[in-house]
């Protein structure tokens, strides 16, 4: 893969455009962060939709398993009905929380 400094690849974009867009992903770096890489939007879809599937699996995985996922948020049918019968207010102020 192709790493480009930010700075040229400001001046380079065209190129980096068309190596992503023909399957061939860019690397883009500044001044020692977290690089970024630039992918054709085919690409991002299939690793996006992958990436989906990886976690249902996890998710159905974990209920199998009688567990809930850490960072799943349960909602239970009596939180429905409080949130669908509150005020304006109680909403404005934060008051309804799972």
């Amino acid at each position: 893969m192709e790493s480009v400094p930010l700075k040229d690849a400001r001046t380079r974009l065209g190129k980096i455009h068309a190596a992503a867009a023909h399957g061939q992903p860019v690397e883009i770096t500044r001044h020692g962060s977290a690089p970024v890489v630039v992918v054709s939007k085919t690409m991002y879809d299939v690793m996006f939709t992958d990436h989906l599937r990886w976690q249902a699996e996890q998710f159905r995985k974990a209920l199998d398993e009688g567990v809930v996922p850490e960072g799943t948020l349960v909602i239970h049918r009596d939180d429905l009905d409080r949130w669908r019968d509150a005020s304006p207010e109680e909403w404005a102020a934060g008051r309804l929380d799972a």
